[in-house]
């Protein structure tokens, strides 16, 4: 599969067509979704006539930018016009959304070929990605096991080919969650960097943006779709930067924080053995390491707090017919959301408080935290957790990703090697609120001193 550097030089050189590049998308999702289950919707048509329209603009050089003909797909929990959004619920109706998601409008403005909608666990409520709607999402490298979750098609659509651009969302982790286990590349960017509507129903916790195979492909994604929007409510500012200033130049001089546990969690060894292999690799291309703990409050009651009342208003209006179709997950975390009190609510608030100015205090120091991006390797279809005997909850085998969450901060989820199964394996990277660039920088060095190719070519999907 072909990146979006190659994909816009071939298209300018004639040398390669937006239509068969959508094409080739849509034969990957033929040969392969019937097994995986990564998409709820493929818009063949409505792709191929905005995959003919991008190609007449290469050809009379009006092109709108290097995602102009890419093939990307959007999670269905965005709103694309023309399309409904189902949300992996039985709850919801086809009927077509008469907006799109800013997320959407600019991915559009841009060119780019929708091709379809990926699957999510109903009302992307956890970090897996099995749904009343749709049944189980499957992890290519082994479909017996979870891709990870919410945006587990998304991750599955950018690793197969089946799409280059893949728009996702995170609440916990349900970007850098599936891309870990997957083995893409996700980003969550600073909150409302990139802006999110309808809002999302966690609140503060919620965040919109891009899967990809490439940390270069994800910076071409940013440029297009961070940019503000009168409907996110909590907006930010336009940046001109452009996303691939800085991208290539190295880790030299860098500040990294090295956490190996986040202050205790248990990891599976082979990943905590790649970690650690990869930061070696950062101090031996210049980055000066040190390791330290964020020294953030344990966070995973709060966070669950702040997480079942935003999932537990969105069950709330339902009737008992309709919650009896619901994952019986999601209903009980509306039923521990219905008891909680607005005491509750700001004490874990604050608690979201101190988590973010403890991390604060260490990227005043530091110009990245770099941590394993989950416990564990993907595990098998069926279970919630991990590890049952010692795990109640999904957040349990996460405890890198959804404090990131309520801090806000920009993170991403990189590919570092297979395990001895041959399964995916990431390290994750936090950065200071708004500076995207760096956590992109040092992910894009991790990339060039072990290519996803070298390891890839293990298995080829």
């Amino acid at each position: 599969m072909h990146d979006v550097d190659e994909l816009a030089a071939g298209y300018a050189a004639g040398e390669l067509s937006p239509v068969e590049a959508t094409r080739a998308a849509l034969d990957r999702i033929r040969a392969l979704d019937g097994e995986l289950g990564a998409f709820v919707l493929v818009d063949e048509e409505g792709a191929l006539e905005q995959a003919r329209a991008s190609e007449d603009r290469w050809r009379r050089g009006t092109a709108y930018g290097p995602l102009d003909g890419v093939p990307a797909s959007i999670k269905d929990l965005s709103l694309v016009v023309g399309w409904p959004t189902r949300k992996g619920s039985l709850t919801t109706s086809d009927a077509p959304a008469t907006e799109d998601s800013p997320v959407v409008a600019r991915l559009r403005e841009a060119g780019s070929v929708l091709i379809g909608k990926t699957t999510t666990p109903e009302q992307g409520w956890k970090g897996l990605c099995d749904s009343p709607l749709t049944g189980d999402t499957r992890n290519p490298w082994d479909p017996t096991r979870t891709p990870g979750g919410s945006s587990g098609g998304a991750s599955v659509a950018a690793i197969t080919g089946m799409a280059s651009l893949n728009v996702g969302s995170d609440g916990g982790g349900s970007i850098r969650m599936p891309s870990a286990f997957c083995g893409t590349f996700g980003l969550k960017a600073t909150h409302a960097r990139v802006p999110l509507y309808p809002p999302g129903g966690s609140g503060l916790l919620s965040h919109v943006g891009p899967i990809t195979r490439t940390v270069r492909d994800c910076a071409h994604m940013m440029a297009a779709i961070a940019q503000p929007d009168s409907r996110e409510i909590y907006p930010t500012q336009r940046d001109p930067r452009s996303w691939l200033d800085g991208l290539e130049d190295g880790v030299a001089g860098l500040r990294v924080a090295y956490s190996p546990t986040y202050g205790g969690a248990s990891v599976d060894p082979q990943v905590a053995e790649a970690v650690r292999r990869t930061v070696g690799l950062l101090e031996a291309h210049g980055a000066i390491v040190e390791e330290e703990d964020p020294g953030h409050p344990d966070c995973r009651d709060a966070f669950l707090v702040l997480w079942d009342a935003a999932l537990g208003r969105i069950v709330d209006p339902l009737t008992d017919e309709q919650r009896a179709l619901c994952d019986p997950g999601l209903v009980a975390t509306w039923e521990r959301g219905r008891e909680l009190t607005a005491f509750d609510f700001l004490e874990a608030d604050s608690v979201r408080a101190a988590a973010t100015l403890a991390f604060n205090d260490v990227l005043s120091r530091y110009d990245v935290i770099v941590s394993p991006a989950v416990t564990t390797l993907a595990f098998p279809l069926g279970s919630d957790v991990a590890d049952p005997a010692t795990q109640t909850h999904w957040v349990d085998w996460t405890p890198f990703t959804y404090p990131i969450n309520m801090t806000r901060h920009p993170a991403a989820a990189v590919p570092i090697g297979l395990s001895q199964e041959g399964l995916p394996m990431a390290l994750q990277v936090v950065g200071a609120h708004f500076d995207e660039r760096t956590v992109l920088r040092v992910s894009r060095a991790i990339e060039k001193t072990q290519p996803f190719s070298i390891w890839r070519s293990e298995r080829e999907l």
